[in-house]
């Protein structure tokens, strides 16, 4: 630019191009061209000497004309990746498939380009900056562990769970039976715990345990998997699907363990999870202490100098797992438990409506309206009944209350010969029920007649020994008492000549 303005100044005092050539030691040829240039352009020489050395340069060589986009090309870009994952699609292929709906597209060697210059836009990297207890990344490898029955030799595989703080690079890793959520939760807890605190977030892969609907901008979590933030007082992050990159350091570190967790372990035989997880602990800890390559410190110096003061603290009392269930309460009171088979009661005045079930091993909460509307003791007892009687109908607590004992007590209330009435019903009975019905129907004479005759009636009944509800209804209603039937004494037969006597037959 220097040789440039100079020849634009000399231009500008009007000397010879050849002397100007030999001033400033350019050919005769490039001052030629340079004075064409200056002299099309609308600035005067002086002008163009104010201008900056970009401004000059721009018009001494303009930017090329960008080349024009073949738009129709580039919006089949999309499809065109997501057919080239099937078997037999090549580019060739889908060039020639192109070209069959734009014969005048272009050539195959620019297809080729344009689709690489595609791809390459569409893999460009963010690169995150982790703050120091800000999340904690999971995932489970790819590839399992085992452990071997040592009664019968069986070989059964384990899943591996790895969990890191990115900023410091602080590892953990544990192997677990499943990916289920009892197992991940139980995986995640036991990591928490190892880093002595909690994370501002947890990124975790779209797991279909936790996540009960993907997507890219506002996941739907598992109740459970809720509730495991709430009480650790964090929030779960789950990627993008199908983006590894969301979480690389964790995807990453799986691949450093499996040269040092995997290669040692697979060396040793384990019989039993307990002993796999304690070997792992060693070589996680181990690689924790190791010098990060051209370092002078380790993950667990950066950890413990820099991000185990960022985390939060652990709650009080350790996470306990609870499901979460809906359910509709049936005519008779009682929603049903699907994994027990079991019922459990809740007030009459919900039937009908649509509750929630929370349970864990010990006790089972239903809520209406995130309002708790029963309690109850976790019974696994398939297709019984856990009834809390004040949640029945009162005409329900009454037959509730059925038993000998009830039944002995209402016949006391009313006079001893009706208790001892009902005693002898219930002792007829050769199923309780048949006994409780009798004697509601006694209880239930008593409220038609009256104390004072069914302990009458019950006393003829008793004296001549015809205890059933019939006979005591019929008295009841002949208006029979032991008066009247000892006024009616029996009376001596009469003479007649029409009796033979006994003396007849001998």
């Amino acid at each position: 630019m220097t040789k440039i303005k100079k020849v634009l100044r000399l231009l500008a005092d009007g000397v010879k191009k050849r002397k100007i050539s030999r001033l400033v030691v350019v050919s005769r040829e490039s001052v030629d061209k340079y004075e064409r240039i200056f002299k099309a352009h609308p600035l005067g020489f002086v002008e163009l000497l104010r201008l900056s050395d970009k401004d000059l340069f721009s018009i001494i060589s303009p930017p090329a004309l960008e080349k024009p986009t073949h738009s129709e090309l580039v919006a089949l870009f999309p499809k065109m990746e997501q057919d080239l994952k099937r078997v037999g699609v090549t580019k060739l292929y889908l060039w020639e498939k192109y070209k069959e709906t734009y014969p005048t597209g272009v050539q195959y060697s620019q297809f080729c380009e344009h689709f690489r210059r595609y791809l390459k836009a569409k893999n460009i990297s963010y690169v995150f900056d982790y703050k120091a207890g800000d999340k904690l990344l999971v995932d489970f490898a790819g590839k399992k562990l085992s452990i071997v029955d040592p009664q019968t030799g069986e070989l059964t595989e384990v899943e591996f769970f790895i969990g890191i703080l990115p900023s410091s690079g602080y590892t953990f890793a544990k192997a677990c039976y499943s990916q289920q959520l009892p197992d991940f939760l139980g995986a995640l807890g036991d990591c928490l715990h190892f880093m002595g605190g909690v994370p501002t977030g947890i990124v975790t892969d779209n797991l279909k345990p936790a996540v009960n609907k993907a997507s890219k901008y506002d996941p739907e979590l598992n109740k459970t998997m809720a509730d495991f933030a709430e009480h650790f007082n964090t929030c779960i992050l789950p990627t993008r699907a199908y983006s590894p990159k969301d979480k690389a350091p964790v995807e990453s570190m799986v691949k450093l363990l499996y040269t040092r967790v995997y290669a040692p372990i697979n060396e040793r035989v384990f019989h039993s999870l307990p002993e796999l997880n304690k070997a792992i602990l060693e070589l996680v800890e181990k690689h924790n202490r190791m010098f990060l390559q051209g370092r002078d410190y380790s993950r667990r110096q950066t950890f413990d100098s820099v991000e185990k003061q960022s985390l939060k603290p652990l709650p009080d009392h350790p996470f306990e797992l609870r499901h979460h269930q809906l359910a509709k309460v049936h005519p008779n009171c009682h929603v049903l438990l699907s994994e027990d088979k079991h019922n459990y009661s809740v007030p009459y005045q919900f039937v009908g409506k649509k509750v929630s079930i929370t349970y864990n091993q010990r006790e089972v909460e239903i809520y209406y309206n995130l309002e708790r509307i029963a309690l109850h003791e976790r019974l696994k007892f398939a297709f019984k009944y856990s009834t809390n009687k004040i949640h029945l109908h009162p005409k329900h607590q009454y037959y509730s209350n059925w038993s000998d004992e009830f039944f002995k007590k209402q016949g006391i209330n009313i006079g001893e010969n009706t208790h001892l009435l009902i005693a002898e019903l219930l002792g007829q009975s050769k199923h309780p029920e048949q006994g409780f019905k009798r004697c509601q129907g006694v209880l239930q004479l008593a409220r038609k007649y009256g104390n004072q005759k069914i302990e009458e009636a019950s006393s003829v009944c008793i004296h001549y020994d015809m205890v059933s509800y019939k006979k005591l209804e019929f008295i009841l209603k002949e208006g029979i008492n032991m008066e009247k039937l000892e006024d009616q004494s029996p009376q001596p037969t009469p003479v007649h000549e029409n009796i033979r006597g006994s003396t007849y037959y001998q």
